[in-house]
């Protein structure tokens, strides 16, 4: 079995010392592949601001060298995916496009019978391992050091309490990327959807709002990235 890690340069720091715990426990090597740009430079590459609709940094970054790394391996390859019961309608998009290299085939373990329903946090610590901080500070995913680009209004207004020296930095960024003009002139990494039409909500503009009556509206925005396309 080979352990695969796609690295964004974009993590927390106390990821890293997880995944060596992790090499500690398994007594195994997590192959680390980055492809040397941050999401933001993927972005700027692509001259956009990147959101929930278009982030094309899971696929630039993870994606496509996951793809290529597989396609240079031995065949015939099982791809797990750590995907859970509850995670079911992300399935069908990687096993289409991993299947379609011959000779692999892609299984979800997380599925197998009986189904695990405990959470990952309380399996890792009966090995003995403190999960990555993210998850103590009420973060619902571990992306990008809570910057995650696909994020709603209520995550980056977690980061902003929890580490604001990561919101402002965006924050800069995507007001630098919309003084560039054009097509990023107007565009914003979050969405206003009060009164029921979507418009542009910077970063700066939240931060100087705090719109929380917002937050309550759209209970189910905090999520991360589906890096699996």
């Amino acid at each position: 079995m080979t352990l695969w890690f796609a690295d964004t340069l974009w993590e927390d720091e106390d990821l890293y010392r997880f995944l060596l715990d992790l090499e500690a426990r398994w007594g195994m090597t997590i192959e680390r592949f980055a492809d040397g740009r941050t999401p933001l430079r993927v972005a700027e590459d692509k001259k956009l601001i990147p959101n929930s609709l278009a982030a094309p940094c899971s696929h630039e970054l993870k994606q496509k060298p996951f793809l290529r790394y597989i396609k240079s391996q031995p065949t015939p390859l099982t791809v797990h995916l750590g995907m859970s019961w509850d995670e079911e309608h992300r399935m069908g998009k990687p096993k289409e496009i991993y299947e379609s290299v011959e000779g692999v085939t892609v299984d979800f373990p997380l599925l197998w019978k009986p189904i695990p329903y405990l959470s990952y946090t309380k399996t890792i610590q009966d090995w003995g391992i403190k999960a990555p901080r993210l998850y103590e500070l009420g973060f619902p995913h571990n992306n990008c050091g809570g910057r995650c680009v696909r994020q709603g209004i209520r995550e980056w207004l977690r980061l902003k309490r929890t580490m604001p020296e990561r919101f402002n930095a965006v924050s800069g960024w995507e007001q630098a990327q919309r003084a560039e003009g054009g097509p990023r002139a107007n565009r914003s990494i979050l969405k206003d959807r009060q009164g029921g039409t979507a418009t542009a909500l910077t970063l700066e503009t939240l931060e100087a709002r705090e719109d929380t009556d917002q937050i309550e509206m759209f209970p189910g925005d905090s999520f991360g990235c589906f890096c699996e396309y």
